[in-house]
């Protein structure tokens, strides 16, 4: 066999190889830019969610405490028509608020930050396990494609 034909398998050889590696590094950029794309997507979709379900539960909020203002002010009218001045009927009717506000006040929220702050990271790490799960999945599908 000549020299130079040795020398052309070995020149083919190397392009496939190097055709090949630069497939390889296209098809794990893409893999790496489509995962890039999943988690942001998952993100967003589990703050849109915390988003909905948080302004949900302001406006049931805001309505229950509307119904507790007009039940509170119909008290306050209805002691001040007991006692016969209704400055004094809101002001019996306020010192309940007032008790309830400084014990409020007063009151350590460390708890109630720690608990959303667990069920935030509980519902994350879900989303994180279903993802990977998913993708085990589809990873195992394609291998068994191939």
């Amino acid at each position: 066999m000549p020299d130079y034909l040795n020398k052309q398998t070995l020149m083919d050889e190397s392009q496939k190889d190097s055709e090949q590696k630069s497939g390889l590094a296209k098809e794990i950029r893409l893999y790496v830019e489509k995962r890039i794309q999943l988690t942001s997507v998952t993100i967003a979709e589990q703050v849109s969610l915390m988003i909905a379900q948080s302004l949900q539960k302001l406006i049931g909020i805001l309505l229950l405490s509307s119904a507790l203002l007009f039940l509170w002010l119909a008290l306050s009218f209805y002691l001040g028509d007991l006692v016969n001045n209704t400055a004094l009927g809101f002001l019996i009717s306020a010192l309940p608020l007032f008790l309830f506000g400084f014990i409020f006040s007063r009151a350590n929220t460390k708890k109630i930050t720690e608990r959303i702050q667990a069920d935030l990271i509980i519902k994350m790490m879900s989303t994180v396990e279903e993802s990977l799960q998913l993708n085990k999945a589809d990873q195992e599908e394609s291998s068994e494609e191939k």
